[in-house]
């Protein structure tokens, strides 16, 4: 800044001059924007900042009117006076935020009335961005304590001084600034049989400790106390330094108050808990939760339906019975509905804890409060129907099985009477014939080997409406399936073998004989004609553990169970030919290579000796059919 009152001095007066240069400098040092004006309110000097700031320089400002900053400074005192304007104020201007003052001071010589007055502009731009992102934060933080009735709290370890937040004086229901909740002060907001926790807690903080999950009861003047729960971690300075402890408090009161009166309800009703453990339907208990319904109470029943045992489901979520095969959109309406608060009821695969999958039946019931009607939990019942459904669709199989069997049945009988004219009158032909007419007896003989290849057919189709089955009795079913297996061998194409493995011993099976190694050369045959001529088939014949059983889903306690498999390495077969294997005439083979009646008849004859007959297999993998006897023992 070059002042003209520094021009004008006389030599005389070297120490004002010297401390008008010094005042010079300074004002070029200076990070504010200085600007001077005469007494007539014109630019009389400005410093360098100013120069840069308004792109002009000194001598080209002196003597024109304030522009830029400057001229929004006086402007903004005309309405806050000079006495505001000496103490300082804040304005925006040109995007920039300033910290303004406007002063006045005295010139040594010469200007008239010798008043000078200053304009002090400081760039505060970076600051007022740091003090709105502040405040910004901290008002989000505010409604987000708000709605989680959410306060917080800081602790400075070496005075003691403990700041709230406005949230925390809400909680403990007084006016915000009304007391210093430092020291001692708040243990009376303190539960008396609760002081040890908060004390404790204090230490812990003070010393430096991360806090967790504490809880305790507060007294609010003119209401019952309140539970809250604290958390709080350590607070470091800029060199690294911990110097604090920063935490949050939350009123948990009416989450507390679910789970008081959960807690009573199921102490007082011990008689209903004993009731609940002995049934054999799985019953457990939820309670709402931010990340999904959260299980309060299982009984014995749910816990050995999934194999969580030892009160391990008892604050797992619902999710934790979510398996691969669980249809997500049942157990996504499931969540949906206990978190509306409406019952439900469904059908739902869910997954045992080691992995396996059970499907069951879901009633969903919610639990009323006892004092407001809201609803604070819900009930779920839960029937494991794996074995049900099985039964289910065996029997409607068997009902479809009998059905087909009695309508096949009549149209056998009503064939069977068609074909015996027709058998009897070509044998009586073709003896009338003459010997030399050969014509005549050639054709006299196909109509009588059809007939009784017709006949045969009836014959299985009867085996089949079990309405022309032969008797059955005690037999001992190792001798009778060796014989039948070395039928079935001489049928074989040469490049099929027949491994055969029976560990049976003398067992004894209710079965008839011929039936036996008729249910053998079927399995074997159908074996054979999807091996293609290569290859190997295995029979076994062996008695299954109780463990075995079971898996098969034999339940027949009072006998043991033999079980008979032939498999082969063919074609396979698919999923929805698979479904219908046991009905009659069907047939995967090509037109003319088979009735469709073998496996018909095997699995109606195996159905007769009380046992079962199932059919395992996969494209191009090949077919295991595994035929289910019950032992026969004598008593």
């Amino acid at each position: 800044m070059q002042s003209e009152v520094a021009r004008d001095m006389s030599a005389t007066d070297s120490m004002q001059a010297i401390s008008l240069d010094m005042a010079i400098d300074l004002a070029n040092r200076s990070p504010a924007h200085l600007m001077l004006l005469d007494s007539e309110r014109r630019v009389f000097d400005v410093n360098a900042r100013s120069e840069r700031l308004l792109g002009q320089t000194a001598s080209a400002l002196r003597g024109s009117e304030p522009n830029g900053i400057f001229a929004a400074m006086l402007t903004r005192v005309k309405s806050i006076g000079y006495e505001r304007a000496e103490r300082g104020f804040q304005l925006q201007h040109g995007g920039a935020w300033y910290e303004a003052q406007i002063f006045t001071t005295q010139s040594s010589s010469n200007i008239e009335n010798g008043e000078i007055l200053v304009l002090r502009a400081t760039d505060i731009t970076d600051r007022k961005s740091a003090e709105f992102q502040l405040l910004e934060s901290e008002a989000r933080l505010e409604e987000a304590t708000r709605i989680a009735s959410m306060g917080t709290y800081k602790l400075y370890w070496d005075t003691q001084k403990v700041i709230w937040s406005h949230q925390m004086y809400e909680i403990h229901g007084i006016s915000p600034g009304s007391v210093d909740p430092s020291g001692e002060i708040y243990n009376k907001f303190v539960h008396a049989e609760d002081l040890p926790i908060v004390k404790s807690m204090v230490q812990d903080l003070s010393a430096g400790k991360e806090i967790t999950g504490t809880e305790y009861r507060i007294v609010r003047e003119g209401g019952p106390y309140r539970w809250v729960r604290v958390e709080g971690r350590v607070l470091f300075d800029v060199d690294g330094e911990p110097y604090a402890s920063f935490g949050t408090v939350q009123d948990v009161t009416e989450a507390k108050n679910r789970e008081e009166k959960l807690r009573d309800l199921v102490e007082r009703n011990t008689v209903l808990t004993e009731a609940l453990q002995a049934s054999p339907v799985g019953v457990a208990v939820l309670t709402p939760n931010p990340a999904g319904p959260q299980i309060f109470y299982v009984n014995s029943a749910l816990e050995e339906m999934t194999g969580f045992g030892d009160s391990r489901l008892i604050g797992m979520s619902l999710e934790s019975m979510r398996g691969d095969d669980t249809d997500t959109v049942v157990f996504d309406g499931l969540v949906a509905a206990i978190q509306s608060s409406q019952p439900m009821s469904c059908e739902l695969t869910l997954s045992r804890e080691d992995g396996s999958s059970f499907l069951c039946q879901i009633e969903l019931a919610p639990i009323s409060a006892q004092d407001d009607g809201s609803v604070a939990a819900h009930t779920l019942i839960v029937r494991d129907v794996t074995d049900d459904r099985r039964r289910t669709e065996a029997m409607m199989d068997a009902q479809k099985m009998e059905a087909l069997g009695k309508l096949s049945g009549g149209v056998a009988h009503e064939i069977n009477n068609l074909l015996q004219p027709i058998i009897t009158l070509s044998d009586l032909g073709r003896e009338a014939c003459r010997e030399d007419d050969e014509k005549l007896l050639k054709y006299f003989e196909v109509i009588t080997g059809s007939g009784r290849k017709a006949r045969e057919v009836v014959r299985q189709i009867l085996t089949f409406s079990r309405q022309d089955a032969p008797l059955i009795g005690s037999h001992q079913v190792t001798p009778i399936v060796e014989d039948a297996v070395k039928l079935a061998k001489s049928g074989l194409v040469p490049g099929l073998d027949l491994n055969c493995n029976i560990e049976i011993g003398d067992a004894h099976a209710l079965v008839n004989p011929t039936q036996v190694s008729q249910v053998v050369i079927n399995l074997v045959r159908n074996a054979a004609d999807a091996m293609d001529g290569q290859g190997a088939i295995n029979l076994g014949l062996v008695r299954l553990s109780e463990a075995e059983a079971d898996g098969a889903h034999l339940k027949r306690p009072d006998r043991g169970w033999l079980a008979l498999t032939v498999s082969d390495t063919g074609c396979g077969i698919d999923e929805e030919s698979r479904a219908r294997i046991f009905e009659p005439f069907f047939t995967t083979k090509p037109v003319g290579q088979g009735t469709g009646l073998g496996l018909s008849v095997v699995y109606s004859i195996v159905l007769g000796w009380g046992g079962s007959i199932n059919i395992d297999s996969e494209v191009d993998m090949g077919t295991t059919a595994m035929v289910y006897i019950p032992e026969f023992i004598e008593k």
